[in-house]
């Protein structure tokens, strides 16, 4: 499966490239998926040479441009595989919207933070919120911090439902540690509860009921199994929002723990993924929630670029080839639970990744061409055939280096103990 969406993904992307080089009528000798010896191909009357090969992980589509063309066409070119990477996963996220609808996050309560006022003012796990100052909870979490934003003190109501009997708290309202894409710590108004539907990761839980357990999964899970059926409290994230929530462990979503080739051993369950509900939304809404996450989806990952850069994160965050196809199991393991709504949903996150990361201006990728293209719009001419080898001998050595450090923080992650 990971090997089908990453070909799938890379499939698209080149097939934007050679479309439009059809479109402007230059040949195109070779559309490959994969790299190395030819496993399976055919030559079609145009005289393209449609092939299979060995290493599925990449390909190319060679474009018999030259510099004698049109410098428009060849940057039209250079763009249109980025491109229509955004296409498909714009287009994936609209049918699965029309489709399946929206996935509900419930109301229910599955953690809180102990510094926040929703469990000062006695909010318990398993709770489900009913309303907010009066108003109908959504589904959606923006809405919700809406509600938060437009309380006109900085006290709110809650009415909750807890073992079958409504209860009202009033509940304080307080700015929290946050970061945002770009890594910068800010400060946001929030009631301090994490809602179902966020199962956290064993490796990410630095203290259990008092015991330090950071670095260590296996030392959480044997503490966690302390408390089967009960509320403690653990300490859970990284950096700036290290925070103690108060949970509930339930020990019928967590019998994973006991076997290392169980889909959830790496999870600490909150929320039965089996009662994921969708629901329906009209096809302008459809298409505008297709635009929305589209674009979030690039400024995560210059977000995680950029930190790399300014040393916030460092190049095991990319993820390489290996967290992809980890990242995609475990993904069709979800599909088991829920659907297979998330799955394409990976494959349109992915497919608009690789697209972003394509347009950055490295030679060699589809951004560093069309760099290459504005120095020769600006200049008049094409840059020389010494400065392109200079560049592209640094670029080449630059993207193998990153390559190798980010697969092989993969690897050593992946067989770390858990």
């Amino acid at each position: 499966m990971p090997i089908f969406v990453l070909a799938l993904v890379i499939f698209v992307h080149e097939m934007g490239h050679f479309l439009m080089a059809r479109f402007f009528k230059i040949k195109t000798p070779v559309f490959s998926v994969g790299f190395g010896r030819e496993i399976w191909g055919r030559t079609d009357k145009h005289g393209t040479r449609w092939k299979l090969s060995i290493f599925p992980l990449g390909g190319y589509v060679s474009v018999g441009s030259t510099d004698a063309d049109p410098l428009y066409q060849r940057t039209l070119i250079a763009f249109a595989g980025p491109l229509a990477n955004f296409i498909l996963c714009i287009v994936i996220l609209f049918l699965l919207s029309v489709t399946y609808g929206v996935p509900k996050t419930p109301p229910v309560i599955v953690g809180l933070n102990i510094n926040a006022g929703a469990f000062e003012a006695g909010m318990l796990p398993l709770d489900k919120v009913l309303s907010i100052d009066g108003k109908e909870i959504p589904n959606s979490m923006e809405s919700i911090k809406e509600i938060i934003y437009a309380a006109k003190t900085d006290s709110v109501d809650v009415r909750i439902l807890r073992d079958g009997q409504e209860l009202s708290l009033p509940i304080q309202v307080r700015e929290l540690n946050k970061t945002d894409d770009f890594g910068e710590a800010y400060k946001q108004k929030m009631l301090g509860v994490v809602f179902a539907g966020q199962n956290l990761k064993i490796s990410a839980i630095n203290a259990v009921e008092r015991v330090v357990t950071e670095g260590n999964p296996d030392l959480v899970r044997s503490e966690l199994l302390k408390y089967p059926d009960k509320n403690i409290v653990i300490n859970f994230g990284e950096g700036a929002e290290r925070e103690d929530f108060f949970v509930f462990i339930n020990s019928s979503l967590n019998k994973d723990w006991l076997n290392k080739d169980a889909k959830n051993f790496p999870n600490l369950v909150l929320w039965d993924l089996q009662k994921t509900e969708f629901g329906s939304v009209s096809i302008f809404a459809s298409i505008e929630e297709s635009f929305k996450t589209t674009f979030k989806a690039c400024q995560v990952t210059l977000g995680v670029i950029y930190q790399i850069i300014v040393g916030k994160k460092d190049t095991g965050d990319l993820g390489g080839v290996v967290a992809i196809s980890t990242m995609t199991g475990e993904t069709v393991e979800t599909a088991e639970q829920s659907g297979w709504f998330f799955i394409f949903k990976l494959i349109a996150l992915l497919s608009v990744n690789i697209g972003f990361l394509n347009l950055m201006p490295i030679p060699m990728l589809d951004g560093g061409h069309i760099l290459l293209y504005a120095i020769e719009g600006i200049l008049g001419r094409p840059p020389s055939l010494k400065f392109k080898g200079y560049v592209y001998g640094i670029s080449i050595m630059g993207l193998l280096f990153l390559m190798l450090i980010v697969t092989y923080r993969d690897i050593l992650e992946r067989l770390a103990p858990h």
